[in-house]
């Protein structure tokens, strides 16, 4: 084979060579063309999801939220009825008492009328002893209960805790001063529940 036929074969083989190479960098080229659009979409299919993730994320955060708030006011308003209810029920149970008091007080004034009408023998005869015990049970109840009697003779007139129904001219006591109880008042738990019935002097 001349040189010239050898020249030409490998001018033809190194021309085919570089056709290969352009194709094949031709081909990569167009791949990675077709490639990019690809990875931008998972990109923003990626971004989508993170951003329905954070968004369900602070849903529930608000829902949770809102839940708490909710539950907070409930127990709030629960707490204030249970408040509410326990005064309730302690006023009802005082009234109840209040009134319960406000009958026997004037059983306790016949005990002390009949007790001071005996005579010395009578006191120690079986009824006066009975009677005695009977008043005894009755004022230690009510003191059990939270009655108190009302301090009068004695002490200056006071209208919050004294009902002045006689006034007597008495040098013996300063004026205003109360000189005789004609019915003893009570207090209820520092309320009072009955004046005393007074003289003052002028």
């Amino acid at each position: 084979m001349s040189e010239e036929k050898i020249n030409e074969a490998n001018l033809d083989e190194t021309n085919d060579a570089n056709t290969e190479e352009v194709n094949e960098e031709t081909s990569s080229k167009e791949e990675h063309i077709h490639e990019m659009p690809e990875h931008k979409e998972d990109e923003k299919i990626d971004a989508m999801k993170k951003e329905k993730k954070k968004s369900k994320k602070e849903k529930l955060k608000e829902e949770l939220d809102e839940m708490t708030d909710k539950y907070t006011r409930l127990f709030a308003e629960f707490q204030n009825f249970r408040s509410r209810n326990e005064k309730e029920k302690i006023q009802n149970y005082e009234m109840g008492e209040k009134n319960i008091i406000e009958k026997l007080l004037p059983i306790v004034d016949n005990f002390e009328r009949g007790i001071d009408a005996l005579s010395e023998e009578e006191l120690k005869s079986p009824v006066g002893e009975g009677m005695n015990l009977i008043y005894k049970q009755l004022t230690d109840a009510l003191k059990d209960m939270g009655v108190e009697e009302i301090e009068a003779e004695g002490k200056e007139f006071d209208p919050e805790l004294h009902n002045a129904v006689m006034h007597e001219e008495n040098d013996e006591y300063d004026e205003n001063v109360i000189i005789e109880v004609l019915q003893k008042g009570y207090k209820f738990h520092d309320t009072v529940i009955r004046h005393s019935l007074v003289k003052v002097a002028n």
